[in-house]
C-alpha cells in the first residue's frame, strides 16, 4: 500500500471509530459494554482454529503468527492445551515479519515463513491447515484496542459495538504470562507504528489494552490480568482497562 493511501485510510478509519472510542474514553470499557445487548455473543467461539492475534483474522484461539515466534514445540504444546482443531496463516502478518527480521530473513520471505510454520505446526498436531482471509485491508491495521483474553473464548467481531482489536489468548498460555505479554507488546508496537493509527493515539485518545477476566477461574481473573499488564513498560498514550467476560 502506498504511503498516501495508508494516510488517507488511517484518517478515514479514525473518524469512523470515533463514536465508540470516545464513549469508552468517557465511561471506561466496563461501563460501556454494559450497554451492549449482544455482548454475550462475543464469548461464544464458532470454532477452535488457531489464528493470529491480528484483528483482521477474527475468531478461534489466538497466537501471534499462529505461534511462529514461540517455536514449534512451544506452539504445539499451547495448541494442544487449547484443543486447536485447525491451524491458519494469513496475508500481511506482522508476527511473521518480526520473526523473519529476528532470524535474518528478508522481509519478502515473511509470508512464506508464516505459511511454512503453520503447515509444520498443523502436521505436528495432525490437524488441517489453511489460509485465513483478511477481514480488512492488507497494509494497514485499524485496531483501536488490544484484548488480553483470560476467558479463552472471545471473538469481539461477534458483538456489534465492541471495538476492533488484536486478541491475545491469555488463557492458552497457562502459567507462562511473560510469553503472553510479549504478544501484547507486539500488538502495541504495531498499533503505534505507521502500519496502524500511529500518532493518532495520544494522551487524550490512547490505545487501550482491555483485560478480559475469566468469571470463574482465579488464574485469569480480571485483577490478576491487570497485575500482569503492569509488568509491561508502556508509553503514556497506552492505558490498561478491562472487564470480566461472560
Amino acid at each position: 500500500m502506498a504511503q498516501f493511501e495508508r494516510e488517507s485510510l488511517r484518517a478515514r478509519r479514525w473518524v469512523e471509530s470515533r463514536l465508540v472510542r470516545e464513549c469508552i474514553e468517557r465511561e471506561g470499557v466496563a461501563s460501556y459494554t454494559r450497554s451492549l445487548a449482544n455482548l454475550s455473543d462475543a464469548f461464544r467461539l464458532r470454532d477452535r482454529a488457531l489464528r493470529c492475534i491480528d484483528g483482521r483474522t477474527p475468531g478461534g484461539v489466538r497466537l501471534a503468527g499462529s505461534g511462529i515466534r514461540l517455536g514449534l514445540e512451544k506452539a504445539r504444546a499451547l495448541a494442544e492445551l487449547a484443543q486447536v482443531e485447525r491451524v491458519t496463516y494469513h496475508e500481511d502478518c506482522g508476527a511473521a515479519r518480526a520473526w523473519a527480521a529476528d532470524n535474518g530473513r528478508p522481509v519478502e520471505d515473511a509470508p512464506a515463513c508464516g505459511r511454512e510454520f503453520a503447515e509444520r505446526l498443523a502436521a505436528a498436531l495432525g490437524v488441517p491447515c489453511g489460509e485465513a482471509p483478511l477481514d480488512g485491508v492488507s497494509g494497514f491495521h485499524d485496531e483501536t484496542v488490544v484484548y488480553y483474553d483470560g476467558t479463552g473464548r472471545v471473538d469481539p467481531s461477534r458483538a456489534s459495538g465492541l471495538p476492533k482489536g488484536y486478541v491475545v489468548s491469555r488463557a492458552a498460555f497457562g502459567e507462562d504470562y511473560p510469553a503472553a505479554l510479549e504478544e501484547v507488546r507486539l500488538a502495541v508496537d504495531l498499533s503505534l507504528s505507521d502500519l496502524g493509527f500511529a500518532d493518532l493515539f495520544t494522551l487524550e485518545h490512547p490505545l487501550r489494552i482491555v483485560a478480559l477476566g475469566h468469571p470463574q477461574d482465579a488464574r485469569f481473573a480480571l485483577q490478576q490480568l491487570r497485575q500482569e499488564l503492569t509488568l509491561l513498560e508502556l508509553p503514556e498514550r497506552v492505558v490498561v482497562d478491562g472487564f470480566t467476560g461472560r
